[in-house]
């Protein structure tokens, strides 16, 4: 073998090598945290406000997981004629396995189903307004 073709079989193995990463890149998917990730962000002192506002109650909505059902218990304080919300059920590693529901107590307890949820790591992220006050809680929680 001569010089230009070793030339030759080295610059054809670099440009093999770099169309192979270019589509492996390519197919390779990536997420953000939420599809509005930037609109959230502008908007993101009204989250820090609404998460200071959640610390200084004495008691807040708590939650616990009873088997494949996440019950929230909520103390009658917090809940007004005004009182709306939501819950999110937030997977870090696939989007697609998000879920977002209603705040709906009934006696200051809501069951929640767990069975659209697989198992593994969630963000329960609480969301409400009560007497025009805006509050926010995040907790992390694993389903069995």
């Amino acid at each position: 073998m001569n010089f230009g073709v070793k030339i030759t079989i080295l610059y054809l193995s670099f440009v093999a090598l770099i169309l192979t990463l270019v589509f492996l890149c390519h197919g390779q998917k990536v997420e953000l945290v939420s599809k509005d990730y930037y609109a959230q962000e502008l908007a993101f002192q009204n989250r820090i406000d609404a998460i200071k506002n959640e610390k200084a109650l004495t008691n807040s909505i708590r939650h616990e997981i009873n088997g494949r059902n996440i019950i929230l218990m909520m103390d009658s304080t917090i809940q007004t004629p005004d009182f709306k919300g939501t819950v999110n059920f937030f997977r870090p590693s696939d989007s697609s396995k998000d879920v977002q529901l209603n705040l709906n107590f009934n006696n200051g307890t809501q069951i929640i189903d767990g069975s659209q949820l697989i198992k593994g790591a969630y963000k329960l992220q609480l969301s409400w307004k009560s007497n025009g006050i805006d509050y926010f809680k995040e907790t992390v929680i694993n389903i069995p």
